[in-house]
C-alpha cells in the first residue's frame, strides 16, 4: 500500500510539470538582382546576397489543465524574442485569453506562419507583427468563424520585448471572420473566407513611418515615407479567400490614417491579390481555429531517388506548386510622398517533404517616387527550409 501511495503522489507531482515539445525551423535565402538607372537613383545598388533568413528554436507545451504556453527565439542575428506568452483556454463566454508577446490579430497574411506562405515574404508596408499585450481569442476547430480582440503596446520594438515611457502608447487591434461557405464533405478542399480587421494605434513619441520592400527581404526598401509626426493613426483591412481542391485565390486591402501634427489626416493604401495551383493535386488545408491557411501542403509522395538492388532507380517526386501575386503600394498622400509600386511575382514551390520546401521567386517592382519615375527592379531570389 506504501508503494502504490508513493506512485500516486509521483504521478501526480509528474501531472503538475508542464510538458515540453522542442521544434525548429531554418531558412536560407539567396537572391539575385537587375536595375534600370531610375531605380538605382531611386534605392542604390541592390546587391546580390546570401543569408540564414531566419534559426528558429522553438518550445511548446501545456501548463495545468488548460494552460498552454509558446516561447519562440530567433537565433539567425544575436537572440531575438518572438513569441513569448500564456494562452488560457476552455473559459466561459470568450473561449481563450492570451497575455506576452505574440502577433496582434490583423490580417490574414500575418496569421500565416512564415513556414506556409505561398510566397517568401507578406506584402503589406502595414504588418503589426509581434508585441507585448493580451488578447480575448476564439480557438475552435469546428467553428466558422473566428475572432480576437486585443491591448498592446504600440512601440514594442525592442528585443527582448521592452517598454518604458511616460506618455501612453497603446494599441486597441481586432480582427473577425466567416465561412459563408465550407464543404465539410471534403474537409474544406472548398470555401470562401471572408474577413475584417482593424486597429487604432497611439504614439507616444508621436514618430510614424511605412516602408516596404518587393517582398524580397534581402532587397533595398523601395517606398518609404521617412519620418513624420503624427499623434495616432488607425488601420482597417479586408481579406477574402476562395479554395477549390488544389486551386486558392486570396485578397487583402489594408488602409492607413494617421492624424499628422503639421497636415492633418493623411491616407495611405497597400492591396494584393494572388492565387495558387497545386499540380500534383495535393492541397493546402484551412485552420478553422486562425481563420488562414495555416497547414502545411503533404505530398502524395515524398521526393527521393535511388537505386534499387535490381540496378533500377526509383524515385519519389514530391510535391509542386505555382503561384501569382500582385501587389500595390500607395505611400503617397497630400503632404507626404512615400512613393508608388506595382509588383508581380512569380513563384514555384517544391515540396521534398512535408517539413522541406525549396521556393524559387521572380519579382519585378515598378516605382514612381520624388527621386526618379518607372524605376524597374528585378528580383530573382530562392530559399531551402527546413523545419524540425
Amino acid at each position: 500500500m506504501k508503494w502504490k501511495a508513493s506512485v500516486d503522489k509521483a504521478d501526480a507531482k509528474a501531472a503538475l510539470k508542464p510538458s515540453v515539445n522542442i521544434g525548429g525551423r531554418l531558412f536560407f535565402d539567396s537572391a539575385l538582382f537587375s536595375q534600370n538607372q531610375a531605380s538605382f537613383a531611386q534605392v542604390g545598388d541592390a546587391e546580390n546576397a546570401t543569408k540564414l533568413r531566419w534559426a528558429w528554436i522553438e518550445l511548446k507545451g501545456s501548463m495545468l489543465e488548460n494552460v498552454d504556453y509558446r516561447f519562440w527565439v530567433d537565433v539567425s542575428n544575436n537572440v531575438n524574442i518572438l513569441d513569448a506568452y500564456l494562452d488560457f483556454h476552455d473559459l466561459p463566454y470568450f473561449q481563450n485569453f492570451r497575455i506576452g508577446h505574440f502577433f496582434e490579430p490583423f490580417s490574414m497574411q500575418q496569421l500565416t506562419p512564415n513556414k506556409y506562405l505561398t510566397f517568401m515574404e507578406r506584402s503589406s508596408p502595414f504588418n503589426l507583427g509581434r508585441d507585448l499585450g493580451l488578447m480575448l481569442h476564439s480557438d475552435n476547430a469546428n467553428a466558422n468563424w473566428t475572432y480576437g480582440a486585443g491591448l498592446f503596446m504600440n512601440e514594442d520594438s525592442a528585443r527582448p520585448p521592452f517598454y518604458q515611457n511616460d506618455e501612453d502608447s497603446l494599441a486597441v487591434t481586432g480582427r473577425f471572420t466567416c465561412l459563408p461557405w465550407y464543404d465539410e464533405a471534403s474537409d474544406g478542399r472548398g470555401l470562401i473566407h471572408l474577413g475584417l480587421g482593424g486597429s487604432y494605434r497611439h504614439l507616444a513619441d508621436q514618430t510614424l513611418r511605412f516602408r516596404n520592400r518587393p517582398d524580397a527581404a534581402l532587397a533595398p526598401y523601395i517606398v518609404d515615407t521617412g519620418n513624420f509626426a503624427a499623434d495616432n493613426y488607425s488601420l482597417i483591412g479586408l481579406e477574402a479567400a476562395y479554395a477549390y481542391g488544389s486551386f486558392i485565390m486570396q485578397t487583402e486591402y489594408h488602409r492607413a490614417a494617421a492624424d499628422t501634427l503639421s497636415f492633418g489626416n493623411e491616407y495611405f493604401d497597400h492591396y494584393y491579390i494572388q492565387a495558387s495551383y497545386v499540380l500534383t493535386g495535393e492541397n493546402r488545408a484551412y485552420n478553422r481555429r486562425s481563420g488562414s491557411f495555416s497547414n502545411r501542403i503533404v505530398p502524395y509522395e515524398n521526393f527521393f531517388r535511388v537505386r534499387t538492388e535490381d540496378g533500377r532507380i526509383c524515385r519519389g517526386r514530391g510535391a509542386w506548386e505555382i503561384a501569382y501575386r500582385y501587389a500595390h503600394d500607395d505611400l503617397n498622400s497630400d503632404n507626404i510622398l512615400g512613393g508608388r509600386d506595382y509588383r508581380h511575382l512569380f513563384s514555384l514551390n517544391w515540396y521534398l517533404s512535408p517539413y522541406t520546401r525549396a521556393m524559387f521567386e521572380y519579382n519585378y517592382t515598378n516605382t514612381d517616387d520624388t527621386t526618379a519615375s518607372n524605376g524597374l527592379l528585378h528580383v530573382f531570389q530562392m530559399r531551402m527550409q527546413f523545419e524540425f
